[in-house]
């Protein structure tokens, strides 16, 4: 059964006069939040074996400071079109890098990781959906199973197992 897991990047600051959006880096506070979030995934066994990463520095970051937690063969790809890249073009991404994983993790931005995340799931404990609806804060995770293909998923085919912010597990709030 496909598990896909969708990280938001951690916190970054505001670009400087100048800096390419692409270019902004992770703030102190993002760099804090992920041990935290390394942790919880250890702990629940949410371990991918695929990562698909935005090749953006804030994502590369987040992944970076993940990647401690996690075992050292998993394969990364950086992939282009996740920055920026709108609920279809996520979709396609998925389906094209995924066929040999069971357990991918995509490290991306805000609006299109919120989107995907409560766009996917038709099921999960109402609260949790709820919550997912509102808000998707820096460095959040969301743990989403499927018993369809990833050439299947679609809005509503998955269930979410959990939905999880740096603040819920201790670390520093994210926006």
């Amino acid at each position: 059964m496909p598990r896909l897991f969708l990280l938001r990047h951690a916190k970054s600051p505001q670009g400087l006069p100048g800096q390419k959006d692409f270019d902004r880096p992770l703030a102190e506070r993002g760099r804090a939040a992920m041990p935290a979030v390394g942790r919880y995934m250890v702990k629940e066994g949410y371990v991918p074996d695929l990562v698909l990463c935005s090749p953006s520095a804030r994502t590369r970051e987040t992944f970076e400071a993940l990647r401690p937690f996690l075992p050292d063969h998993i394969a990364v790809d950086y992939v282009r079109e996740l920055y920026e890249a709108s609920l279809g073009a996520m979709l396609k991404v998925i389906a094209s890098h995924a066929d040999s994983s069971e357990r991918l993790l995509v490290v991306g931005h805000n609006p299109s990781i919120h989107r995907l995340a409560a766009t996917l799931p038709g099921e999960g404990d109402p609260a949790m959906l709820a919550n997912l609806e509102t808000r998707f804060p820096t460095a959040s995770l969301a743990v989403i199973d499927f018993s369809v293909g990833w050439h299947e998923v679609r809005q509503d085919s998955g269930r979410l197992v959990s939905f999880v912010t740096p603040a819920d597990l201790g670390g520093p709030a994210g926006d």
